[in-house]
């Protein structure tokens, strides 16, 4: 008995689903296959900071404004956290794309380049999304933290998650070997953190330092979700939105260029 061969299809050819959403899937499940590491140990990382200079030297330390120590680091910690994490996804997944060499696949697929760039982000966003709740959960009922004012909070966490993310994608597209991630995380990344104010309060500081402060973009993420959950800061939250969000969009016009040009993606 031959074999009935399958009637013939001559439509046009649809995919199961776009390519972006293949792409955003992949981005968000390779981080997830190692969450223990990718998630799980960048929350017990900032839980330690909590645990060691708040609960731990609260008692000795005065309290900030009228907060506790311990309540009033953990903002920032939350803050480093997310940004943290929105850098390291965006430079491994590109920089894992080049070394393995899919990233041929990614930049001749129907793919748009702003798709590409959209997927890389959307992937460290949600990074950032699980390990900033994260911290929340575990760390916030340790201090007592609340939530002064939700809107502010919501806004500072927006432009925070944009920023993180494009942070890393751009590290990724610039650098081209692992010394290069390190030396970005170690030289830039280190420094903006501990400048911050997570730590102080600038009012606080000397001259210098305040100076030094107030030009760490990373300040005015911290200082807006700082006046979102606790109803305190040192600046007011519409400047340091303002600000939050034109570093966000500056990030993102930067790295949207280096998409549609495409020469920094190729191995």
């Amino acid at each position: 008995m031959s074999a009935v061969a399958p009637p013939r299809y001559d439509g046009p050819y649809r995919a199961e689903r776009p390519p972006f959403l293949w792409l955003l899937e992949r981005e968000v499940v390779r981080f997830l296959k190692i969450w223990r590491f990718s998630i799980l140990g960048q929350i017990l990382s900032a839980l330690l900071f909590v645990v060691v200079f708040g609960v731990g030297l609260s008692g000795r330390i005065d309290s900030i404004g009228g907060v506790p120590y311990d309540r009033f680091i953990l903002p920032g910690l939350v803050v480093q956290a997310m940004f943290t994490v929105g850098f390291v996804n965006g430079t491994t997944s590109l920089f894992e794309a080049r070394h393995d060499r899919y990233i041929h696949g990614v930049l001749a697929s129907p793919l748009r380049w702003w798709e590409f760039n959209l997927a890389l982000v959307l992937g460290g966003v949600a990074r950032e999304v699980l390990v900033g709740a994260g911290v929340l959960v575990v760390a916030g009922p340790l201090v007592g933290i609340g939530l002064e004012r939700p809107l502010v909070a919501v806004a500072a966490v927006a432009v925070l998650l944009v920023s993180g993310a494009q942070v890393g994608v751009l590290a990724g597209s610039y650098a081209r070997s692992l010394d290069d991630i390190y030396s970005f995380e170690t030289l830039a990344l280190l420094p903006l953190g501990f400048l911050s104010g997570i730590f102080y309060s600038v009012d606080r500081l000397p001259h210098l330092w305040r100076v030094l402060t107030h030009l760490d973009p990373l300040f005015y993420f911290v200082d807006a979700f700082r006046d979102g959950l606790l109803g305190r800061a040192d600046l007011s939250a519409s400047v340091s939105l303002a600000v939050g969000a034109a570093v966000a969009l500056a990030l993102t016009a930067w790295s949207l260029s280096v998409f549609r040009s495409g020469t920094r993606l190729k191995p």
